[in-house]
């Protein structure tokens, strides 16, 4: 029998001593082990990965890479904040990510457009970059966009001698050697179908492969179907943590979760697997925090789309953090991309005009173009449209759901988690309840365990009875008040 546990429900200790209502679960969705040998068998297929090796001038030694900057000469409105050298600097990062690889040298060349000629640039450019490919001794060459068409592709293998790589091949390649649970490899397995066929100009070799991968994709959608019964059936509010690669998601939900068995990493897309950790708030209410793989920009919606199901499972929270990394220089195109992610994914408005938006490491602001990137920043007249870009982006976002702080530091976080209580409070329709109750009694069990109790207190003219301040669901208060009535109740507020 095929199977993935998603979430284990068994019952755990308190984290508070009053508050024993029984929660536990693993934080990955999936585990990283497969009990089936038909998936285990699709993802190892020795026939497929040869294909794939080939198409792809994949070593296990790696390679020495030229990295092909293309700078625009006509951006688009969603990019004008931007600079050439920047975009270099998330390219040798994306390289630099890859073990083994390494940049061995690099070029910033302008484009007119990205379509047109077999070698990308004229003449002239491109026997430039040829000779600076040979005089690096690259191995590889790193074409640093979304994706380049067959004749390009073709075209510049045949001048630099070298492979030839875009976006998509190498962040797949990323995807693909962080990828831990049978979710994610399933779902990067599929991202590269579309890669491979395109490559191989032949769409009947790998009809069978992705029939069978979606057929996987359909037992793992079922037990994530599952996962969020069982996970609506906890009646714990939910947050979503989004944001841009690297920008310091996972950093968050440690801070604000203490959790520390949460190892974050300073590297792209260090997060692939969606996974679920447990919080408690200042008024004792549980919450679920959902680590979510990190968005960047320039890739073929078909590597975001391979991922849809699981980022829509975890968007339908009650609440979404958008996590920006403001000490970063592109931090404005950034922060567009994620917003364009969430809407190409059909997160709702009334969603984004509630998603809390975090400007995270705000101690490296000072001066923190110098410890970015180990590539120079170009100087340009380029202030006055990023000054334009950040007043026009900061003016969208609500400022009260604008917060600045340093997970490092600690700066703004206990600020941020009263937002996220306030607005977990409404979104997920909270019941703030008192009640005088017998120490010991029926109804004090039931509270402590059916309820998140915020305070508690003793009655001083009979200190065998005690106040009880608790949050529940308006279902879970429904039950209550239908099981005994409201003759302990001193007062309830909805938010």
């Amino acid at each position: 029998m095929r199977f993935l546990t998603l979430l284990n429900l068994a019952k755990c200790k308190p984290s508070r001593l009053l508050n024993t209502r029984y929660f536990s679960f693993t934080p990955h969705l999936c585990t990283k082990e497969f009990s089936d040998r038909t998936l285990q068998f699709l993802l190892e297929d020795k026939e497929f990965t040869s294909i794939n090796t080939a198409a792809l001038h994949i070593r296990s030694w790696g390679h020495n890479i030229y990295i092909l900057q293309p700078s625009m000469k006509y951006k688009a409105k969603s990019r004008q904040s931007t600079t050439a050298n920047l975009q270099l600097s998330e390219s040798i990062a994306l390289i630099e990510t890859l073990d083994k690889w390494k940049v061995v040298g690099y070029g910033i060349y302008t484009l007119k457009t990205m379509g047109g000629t077999k070698y990308l640039y004229g003449t002239g450019n491109i026997e430039k970059i040829t000779q600076e490919v040979k005089e690096c001794q690259a191995t590889a060459v790193f074409v640093s966009i979304d994706r380049l068409s067959l004749s390009q592709l073709d075209g510049m293998q045949e001048k630099f001698h070298v492979p030839v790589y875009d976006r998509y091949s190498i962040v797949l390649q990323i995807f693909k050697a962080h990828a831990q649970s049978g979710a994610a490899k399933l779902q990067v397995a599929l991202a590269e179908i579309p890669l491979l066929r395109y490559r191989k100009n032949d769409s009947e070799l790998f009809k069978e492969r992705e029939r069978s991968l979606r057929a996987e994709l359909q037992v793992l959608e079922q037990q994530r179907k599952l996962v969020k019964k069982r996970r609506l059936a906890l009646d714990i509010p939910t947050v979503a943590v989004v944001g841009y690669t690297n920008a310091g998601k996972t950093s968050l939900i440690k801070a604000l979760t203490r959790d520390d068995s949460l190892k974050p990493r300073n590297q792209l897309f260090a997060t692939l697997d969606v996974s679920v950790h447990h919080g408690v708030l200042s008024n004792q209410m549980q919450v679920l925090y959902v680590d979510t793989v990190g968005f960047i920009a320039d890739i073929p919606t078909t590597l975001i789309e391979a991922f849809r199901a699981t980022l829509n499972d975890a968007l339908d929270a009650h609440l979404i953090i958008h996590v920006c990394d403001r000490s970063h220089p592109d931090w404005i195109v950034q922060c567009k991309t994620v917003m364009q992610t969430l809407k190409d994914l059909d997160v709702s408005d009334s969603k984004l005009k509630s998603m809390l938006t975090v400007y995270n490491k705000c101690d490296l602001i000072d001066g923190s173009q110098n410890q970015i990137t180990t590539v120079q920043v170009e100087n340009t007249n380029n202030d006055q449209s990023q000054s334009e870009d950040t007043e026009l982006l900061e003016q969208k976002q609500d400022s009260a759901n604008l917060i600045h702080v340093s997970c490092k530091e600690g700066t703004g976080l206990s600020n941020l988690a009263t937002l996220i209580e306030n607005n977990l409070l409404v979104m997920s329709d909270r019941v703030t309840t008192l009640f005088r109750v017998l120490q010991g009694g029926e109804l004090y069990n039931v509270l402590l365990r059916e309820s998140d109790v915020e305070t508690t207190y003793v009655d001083d003219e009979n200190p065998q009875f005690l106040y009880m301040k608790c949050l529940f669901s308006k279902v879970a208060f429904a039950k209550l008040k239908a099981r005994y009535g409201t003759k302990y109740m001193i007062s309830a507020n909805s938010k």
